[in-house]
């Protein structure tokens, strides 16, 4: 569920106003909505002491290396020495790539002194440095004397010499440098000397790791203490902060303002409000937050948490997907050996959907893209429900009409939760939820007639009243279907503004059958990695094995089957997630629009679960 918010605003005395803040932090229940844009010196200065703690641990390696101890030293002295370090090197990068363009620029001319060209200058010497193509090198300046110094690729580079100032038409002057050759390889011999010190001061920090990240999660914590400060609402004497707390939280904090003094005034948010939201899953369907988390995705408030749908169907198409039992067991063995690092969430999703896939693998025939014939031979066949024993002929189609069964019944729940949804609110608009219900099944029964030949209907007979385009009973339910949706979509005062909606009414019908339909991509996605992993097989052990061959062969399935647990885990991502996110949110209503509930708290209470 999406747990109800109220809008707060708490009022203080101006000369309270940060023991009230701190006392507000200290609750950790309010999700703060700036009065005014959050701004000041304060605020710049500490949003400054994060943004360098942050620079700081990027530089320090994340693993300690062997023998190296916490230092003594204060973290926030460690932080300021670390981050003049950071500047040094950075400049000594700098210099040392400057450094190293100049050499390659004035390379092609030798080893001289640049020190003795002033002096040449002073005894009435003009020296130039060109570089001049040797196919066609241009002739000299009356009264110029000329050195080759070198010649690189098809140009020659030389030295001019003359007592009045020239020019070399047809010719490109190379400025003069500072510095020679041997004094710009001993600085950067000497910079990179700095470089690799820097390098093992960083190393040596390391340990230090812990501390510094204590001090950037109070830098950040005072970050966000001085957004909420300067964000206030100033009256006069009077500061006051506005946001959205739990309602269950509103005793707390009505307990803490009769301490403090505060005023406090609580709502039910209005339309207008940009509400957050905190969802409270049941326990077994909390694992699915770890996908909601990765991919940053949450319903709006005014809109159903539908986590539980999205476990349930997640968990089948990423079993369906990735489809091999090999797979799944890889995917268990790699959770477990991992646990500990993972994430709880991630952990125990992992742990339910690898587990799925072995089942779904165990049961369809696929392991590690084994012949099916050679699984039979050796008793996987007795795991096998004829539904879906990969010898049978009809078990393509038999997946297929699945997965378009499976389209339709999560479909069908998005209607009917809406409908029950909207009886509770005595809307008629319930009524143009069960037309959807009705085309729907409509749909299913047309895909399985159109696509699989009506393989899915064969099961009960193949009656005539579920053959669409007949005249039959099924076709009357659908025309009862888009007659109701057609009535009870909107309002009879709406149809002014929604008329469009009537006439965009053919093209959703048949969106409607396109949802359907894209289910079978479960079986599509899952077939070719079947198909893959078994061409892959045949290729690498399909002749003669010796010793030799078949510890080559074992490399290359190795490599061959990680490239293709990559591609179906690609799937997953990609059509296990859209299914829910989009073909069933979007006839469920969810617009995944919903931003996630922050409240204003100390670093350690800021993770919160429903």
């Amino acid at each position: 569920m999406i747990v109800p918010m109220l809008k707060l605003t708490l009022l203080c005395r101006a000369a309270d106003r940060a023991s009230a803040l701190a006392a507000l932090r200290d609750l950790g229940v309010l999700h703060v909505t700036p009065s005014v844009a959050p701004s000041g010196a304060n605020l710049d200065a500490a949003r400054a002491k994060a943004d360098l703690l942050k620079r700081v641990l990027e530089a320090i390696p994340s693993k300690t290396p062997e023998g190296a101890q916490q230092t003594a030293t204060d973290p926030e002295k460690l932080a300021a020495d670390l981050q003049a370090l950071i500047d040094t090197r950075k400049t000594a990068s700098d210099r040392i790539e400057a450094l190293r363009a100049e050499t390659a620029r004035i390379a092609p001319f030798g080893t001289f002194d640049p020190a003795s060209i002033p002096a040449l200058a002073e005894k009435g010497i003009t020296l130039k440095l060109y570089r001049a193509p040797l196919k066609a090198t241009p002739d000299l300046p009356e009264g110029v004397c000329a050195e080759q110094l070198g010649v690189q690729k098809t140009d020659g580079y030389w030295a001019l010499f003359a007592s009045s100032d020239f020019t070399w038409t047809g010719a490109e002057e190379i400025r003069l440098p500072e510095h020679s050759l041997s004094e710009m390889e001993q600085t950067i011999s000497t910079l990179t000397a700095q470089l690799a010190d820097a390098e093992k001061r960083f190393a040596a920090a390391a340990a230090d790791r812990p501390a510094l990240e204590k001090l950037l999660a109070e830098a950040e914590s005072a970050v966000k203490f001085e957004e909420v400060a300067s964000g206030m609402g100033d009256a006069g004497v009077v500061n006051y902060v506005t946001g959205f707390i739990p309602a269950r939280d509103l005793p707390r904090v009505e307990t803490a303002a009769a301490e403090n003094g505060w005023g406090l005034l609580s709502a039910e948010p209005g339309p207008e409000d940009d509400v957050p939201v905190l969802l409270k899953q049941p326990r077994w369907a909390r694992p699915i937050q770890a996908v909601f988390d990765g991919i940053n995705i949450l319903p709006g408030y005014k809109e159903a948490d539908v986590s539980v749908v999205f476990m349930l169907f997640f968990s089948l198409f990423f079993a369906m997907i990735i489809g091999d039992a090999g797979y799944g067991l890889i995917f268990l063995a790699l959770t477990l050996l991992f646990a500990k690092k993972m994430p709880a969430n991630a952990r125990n999703l992992l742990l339910v959907t690898s587990s799925a896939t072995i089942v779904w693998g165990l049961i369809t025939g696929s392991v590690f893209g084994i012949s099916q014939t050679w699984l039979a031979d050796h008793g996987f066949a007795r795991l096998w429900p004829a539904f879906l024993n990969p010898l049978k002929e009809r078990a393509a189609q038999n997946i297929m009409g699945m997965c378009f069964l499976i389209g339709a019944i999560q479909i069908t729940i998005g209607h009917v939760w809406n409908i029950i949804d909207l009886v509770k609110q005595k809307s008629t608009k319930a009524l143009e939820q069960l037309g959807w219900v009705c085309t729907t099944w409509y749909m299913f029964f047309m895909a399985d007639n159109m696509v699989i030949g009506g393989n899915m209907a064969k099961y009960i007979g193949s009656p005539a009243a579920l053959k669409p385009f007949t005249g039959s009973p099924l076709d009357y339910v659908c025309l009862t279907g888009i007659v109701l949706i057609a009535l009870f979509m909107m309002k009879p005062s709406e149809i002014k503004d929604g008329w469009f909606n009537l006439a965009l009414l053919p093209l959703n019908i048949i969106n409607n059958f396109t949802d359907v339909v894209s289910y079978v991509r479960l079986y599509a996605v899952g077939a070719a990695g079947f198909a893959v992993a078994n061409a892959f097989n045949t290729m690498i052990f399909g002749g003669e094995v010796t010793l030799l061959s078949g510890l080559l062969g074992a490399l290359f399935a190795f490599l061959a089957h990680t490239l293709n647990i990559l591609l179906c885990v690609m799937g997953v991502l990609v059509h296990g997630i859209r299914l829910n996110t989009l073909e069933f949110s979007n006839h469920k209503g969810i617009s995944w629009s919903g931003a996630p509930y922050r409240p204003f708290a100390r670093p350690r209470e800021t993770a919160v679960q429903g």
